[in-house]
């Protein structure tokens, strides 16, 4: 049990995914809050367990209500973090699977470089997601807006 935790908590990318993961619960626990959903802990624990289930969250969420505020400053780091490693992740496979990375096992130091270079590509959709209003452009240009929503809070 030991030498797996070692292995899993070694390997940066590891570590920073078990970190997303659980900032994945804290955000999708604040927004559902926000919204007045008695259900936000289940929101949470379903998008940490099965991550595609943040997708049908953000497809959800008009349903449950509108945001009498806009997000404060943790939620938008905390989501900002979320949008840059999801890109980074991708990256991450998507480069391994196109052999740019090669498919073994680098040494922490290396994996923490890759991994620190893919979050910094991912900090500018993070970024232009969570702190230009580019989650509110995208759902009102979908309908995805809640009544309370259209007078133009997030």
């Amino acid at each position: 049990m030991a030498s797996f935790l070692a292995a899993l908590l070694g390997a940066p990318f590891n570590a920073f995914h078990l970190l997303f993961l659980g900032l994945v619960g804290y955000w999708v626990s604040l927004d559902a809050a926000e919204r007045g959903s008695n259900a936000s802990p289940l929101w949470a624990l379903g998008c940490v367990v099965f991550q595609p289930l943040v997708a049908g969250y953000l497809l959800y969420r008009s349903r449950i209500g509108g945001r009498p505020e806009p997000a404060g400053l943790q939620e938008r780091l905390v989501g900002t973090f979320v949008i840059s490693h999801f890109v980074a992740a991708q990256l991450w496979f998507a480069l391994r699977l196109l052999d740019v990375l090669a498919s073994v096992t680098y040494p922490p130091v290396v994996e923490l470089q890759y991994y620190l270079t893919l979050l910094a590509v991912g900090v500018l959709p993070g970024s232009l997601l969570v702190w230009n209003r580019g989650w509110a452009r995208i759902r009102r240009a979908l309908g995805w807006v809640h009544e309370q929503e259209r007078g133009g809070v997030q």
